[in-house]
Parts: structure tokens; C-alpha cells; sequence
């Protein structure tokens, strides 16, 4: 199942550096769909919010892929929020994260 998450992740980095962005987003679907952890989720939405957030005008929807993915994790952002509290709660969880293995977080 790693090799099989490995090797769909690789071709949807693939797929983002030949500019192929719909391919990123069902490859990374399916990744999602066929995911048995969180952990193997993580690259994939990487993955997309570097796809989705290079074209500046789709920044917003990378900051939200991004919030629903750590809302999954229990860490909730109210997109209601001044711009500043918001930075400054992403700020606090990096800091929290820093260091941290993925797979031990996981597991807890």
C-alpha cells in the first residue's frame, strides 16, 4: 500500500510540473479515496495546495485545502476571523508541529 501511495503521488507531482493540473486533482483524489491513514493523505494534499496555489488567483482555495486537512486533525480555522488571529493560530500550530514525526501524531 506506501509503494502504491508512493508511486501515485510521484506522478501527481509529475502531473504538476507538466502543467496537467486536472490530473493532479483526480490523481490526488484517488490517493485520498484509497488512503488508509491520515498519513498517507498528507503528501497528497501537499501536493495539490502547491497545485491549486500556483496560479495566485487560486491561493485562497490552497489556504482552504490546506485548513480542511488540518480540521481533520482536530485543528479548526474560522475563515471569519481577521487576516492577522488567522496567521497568527497557523503561526502557533507550525511551531507546535516543528520537529514532530507525522506517524507519532498519528498514532495518538
Amino acid at each position: 500500500h506506501r509503494l502504491w501511495i508512493s508511486l501515485f503521488v510521484s506522478y501527481a507531482e509529475t502531473e504538476y510540473c507538466n502543467g496537467n493540473f486536472e490530473n493532479v486533482r483526480n490523481t490526488v483524489n484517488s490517493i485520498i479515496a484509497h488512503a488508509k491513514s491520515f498519513s498517507d493523505k498528507i503528501p497528497a494534499y501537499k501536493t495539490l495546495c502547491r497545485c491549486v496555489g500556483s496560479a495566485k488567483l487560486n491561493s485562497f482555495e490552497a489556504a482552504q485545502i490546506g485548513l480542511d486537512a488540518l480540521g481533520q486533525l482536530g485543528e479548526y480555522f474560522s475563515l471569519k476571523s481577521s487576516f492577522v488571529s488567522s496567521l497568527a493560530e497557523i503561526f502557533k500550530t507550525k511551531l507546535l508541529l516543528m520537529g514532530k514525526n507525522v506517524d507519532i501524531i498519528m498514532s495518538k
